[in-house]
């Protein structure tokens, strides 16, 4: 034990000045940083470590000597001049699972978690899509091992629910609810789009299994909105493509949170998420519940 210790403390020292040599350790190494010379030598399945002070040229002398231990088949023995401050290497750093680029299906669900028909409204699941661009992040360890955490940061996300049914969603005297698409017009595409501001709050769990980082973790997610819309493709009578934006606003809640629980292997995971608190403001609009599942590849 102490010999890996003593070999970590050596390759911390090269690491902690830039006019120090950085050498592989080798059967026979002498390392010099911070007016200290460090030797180790090794035979077979034993090791020596000596530690001197040098003077401004470099060169030390017996008398120099502060630190000598030699290690074999698990005894030691050493001898000190005086104490000495060599810091040992940090453990591994913990690195949450918030930041980078996700891609989801996204759905609504009603009180019930019924899906594909909250309160009357029907989505394409297959062509209802949310984008995660999460740029942001803080992580503040919660244990020695670095095992636990908790992440947070920022990021922003692109909601597009597509309605089914020839339909589209309108604010009309305070109330947003589904319309008919006019006589003669089919909608070749009609949807809710919805951009946010995301700020997470989660407690992650790592461990380190066969060089691979499993991770977990759960946790809150404030949504806030940054602009929404309702807009529909179709041709018109002259057969040309038309784009028109319907409405906008429709009395989304400008606030709200959502539980988010992800699982997941290095940079790849798996997330899942449902919204506690309905998209409309109560009394406004239809009661459903946003949920998605997808992949999220972290940076």
């Amino acid at each position: 034990m102490k010999k890996l210790v003593w070999l970590s403390a050596a390759f911390c020292f090269s690491l902690g000045s830039g006019a120090a040599a950085i050498e592989p350790v080798q059967p026979d190494t002498t390392i010099v940083v911070n007016g200290k010379r460090i030797e180790i030598k090794q035979n077979d399945d034993r090791m020596k470590v000596r530690v001197f002070e040098i003077d401004d040229n470099n060169n030390a002398s017996e008398d120099e000597m502060i630190f000598e231990g030699h290690y074999k088949d698990g005894k030691s023995y050493e001898r000190r001049k005086r104490s000495i401050n060599i810091p040992l290497p940090p453990g591994k750093r913990f690195d949450g699972h918030w930041d980078g680029f996700g891609m989801g299906f996204a759905n609504f669900a009603d009180g019930s978690f019924r899906f594909n028909d909250a309160d009357g409204v029907s989505l394409r699941s297959g062509q209802s899509l949310e984008y995660n661009l999460n740029v942001l992040e803080t992580t503040i360890s919660l244990s020695e091992k670095e095992n636990w955490a908790i992440v947070t940061g920022a990021g922003m996300r692109w909601s597009r629910y597509r309605l089914d049914g020839n339909k589209y969603l309108k604010e009309t005297d305070g109330i947003t609810s589904l319309h008919n698409a006019p006589e003669g017009i089919h909608y070749s595409s009609s949807k809710l789009n919805i951009t946010s501001l995301t700020i997470p709050l989660l407690l992650e769990w790592q461990e380190r299994y066969h060089r691979h980082d499993f991770f977990v973790s759960a946790g809150v997610v404030g949504v806030v909105k940054t602009a929404s819309s309702s807009r529909v493709a179709y041709r018109d009578e002259s057969g040309k493509k038309r784009k028109d934006k319907m409405d906008g606003g429709m009395n989304i809640r400008p606030v709200t949170m959502d539980f988010l629980f992800q699982i997941g292997c290095d940079w790849l995971g798996v997330y899942a998420k449902y919204s506690p608190i309905g998209l409309f403001e109560t009394g406004k609009g239809p009661k459903v519940h946003p949920v998605s599942i997808g992949l999220h590849l972290h940076l």
